[in-house]
């Protein structure tokens, strides 16, 4: 597996490119959230993954408003093919590998520090917003399974509309989760979640 690496050179560059360019291509990002975390606890982020335009959102959540150290897992093909994101705090995962558990052990590792933050696609592959079941990867398990009082997971629904303006607006919605920590029992509740913010971006 690759493992995260954090460039401030790179993390500076990534971070201004990608803000010039949302700059031209939306009219504003806006996050809408009653989220409260405990200063001494990690963050895992589920998040829906349906544009190229996600890592840096979830990148800019990390700074703005979890103030925690930004990691990211990837599929290792794709990480591949854009190594810079490395150094940005990106790391692989290859499915149907020997490595596969070790990426997982190693994001858990990555949780026990509760400066850190690690985003997850949990569906593992880019699908439609309008997409709204989703299945969950099992192997989420592994991070999620035995003691997990030392992070938090927050559920976080990503949507995208113009509402009759030229540029789209991206909103970002966020909710604790508190339930069971099993990947049924977070996958149920972020189904029911995701129903809610489309209800919200409805309205």
């Amino acid at each position: 597996m690759i493992k995260a690496r954090h460039n401030n050179l790179y993390i500076w560059f990534f971070r201004n490119y990608f803000r010039l360019l949302s700059f031209f291509q939306f009219r504003k990002m806006s996050v809408v959230t009653d989220v409260n975390l405990p200063e001494n606890r990690s963050v895992l982020l589920f998040q829906n993954h349906f544009s190229w335009w996600d890592g840096y959102w979830s990148y800019e959540l990390s700074r703005k408003i979890f103030n925690r150290k930004f990691h990211v897992m990837m599929l290792e093909e794709q990480l591949r093919k854009h190594m810079f994101l490395n150094r940005c705090g990106v790391f692989s995962i290859k499915k149907n590998n020997r490595d596969f558990l070790d990426s997982l052990q190693y994001a858990s590792g990555i949780l026990s520090n509760p400066t850190n933050l690690v985003v997850i696609y949990p569906t593992g592959e880019l699908l439609t917003q309008h997409q709204q079941i989703m299945q969950f990867q099992k192997g989420i398990n592994r991070i999620i399974a035995g003691e997990t009082d030392h992070f938090e997971i927050v559920l976080a629904v990503f949507l995208v509309d113009y509402f009759g303006f030229a540029r789209p607006e991206i909103r970002i919605y966020l909710e604790n989760y508190s339930g069971n920590r099993t990947v049924e029992s977070i996958e149920k509740a972020y189904h029911s979640f995701y129903q809610t913010c489309v209800t919200k971006q409805t309205e």
